[in-house]
């Protein structure tokens, strides 16, 4: 059956492109990159080809920000507030739920990026890596909230190890976007637990780090 066509509606300019972008995300998140043509984008969001050219110069430009705007969604959407004192544990697991319900909520949005040209495109290998950075980050500085300064050989190796998890971590979600009877909590603890489990083994960590890892790994 077709895909239904959407009534022509005159939007601001960034309304547009934030529209395009959404169906961007439904169509590539259902089909392969290359089954998919920018002039049907245009016809589907009701817009000239000239106009859709207008916003992205190409598809692979158009995917890409489709990707890139998602990643920038799901960082916003995983940035939970947290509680004082709140221990690491939690809120590796508070962040980690947020990160699946972002999956079921959106699920186009989250496979577009696994589908099509996935992580082998460089452009869009540059936006994945400056997601990642940023989620890495958002780790490390909880880290530092337990131990202000490291040595620089024992960061480099817990943002090595942050890197890996957060790999685990996006397919334990793109497997519950495959089967959403896999229950979000159960795969919540199992990160966060493999999280700790990772840290607690670099070499080097300060002991006030091995200990608070330690203590909540249970």
């Amino acid at each position: 059956m077709p895909e239904k066509k959407r009534p022509r509606r005159r939007l601001a300019p960034g309304d547009r492109r934030d529209e395009l972008l959404k169906l961007g995300s439904e169509i590539f998140g259902r089909r392969p990159y290359d089954e998919v043509r920018i002039e049907e984008v245009a016809e589907r969001a009701g817009v000239s080809r000239a106009l859709m050219y207008h916003y992205f110069p190409d598809k692979r430009a158009f995917f890409t920000e489709v990707v890139r705007t998602g990643a920038a969604q799901l960082f916003e959407a995983t940035d939970t507030p947290m509680e004082p004192g709140q221990p690491f544990f939690d809120r590796v697991r508070v962040g980690v739920l947020a990160y699946l319900q972002y999956h079921e909520q959106h699920p186009h949005e989250s496979l577009a990026a696994h589908v099509g040209l996935g992580r082998s495109d460089p452009m869009l290998r540059w936006a994945d890596e400056a997601d990642n950075a940023r989620q890495m980050q958002r780790i490390l500085d909880v880290i530092h909230d337990v131990v202000p300064a490291l040595p620089e050989l024992v960061e480099r190796d817990l943002k090595t190890v942050i890197y890996g998890w957060l790999a685990f971590t996006l397919e334990l979600c793109r497997q519950r976007i495959i089967d959403p009877s896999l229950d979000a909590g159960n795969l919540a603890d199992a990160c966060a637990h493999a999280l700790l489990d990772a840290l607690g083994r670099v070499s080097g960590i300060p002991d006030l780090l091995a200990s608070a890892v330690a203590a909540e790994n249970r």
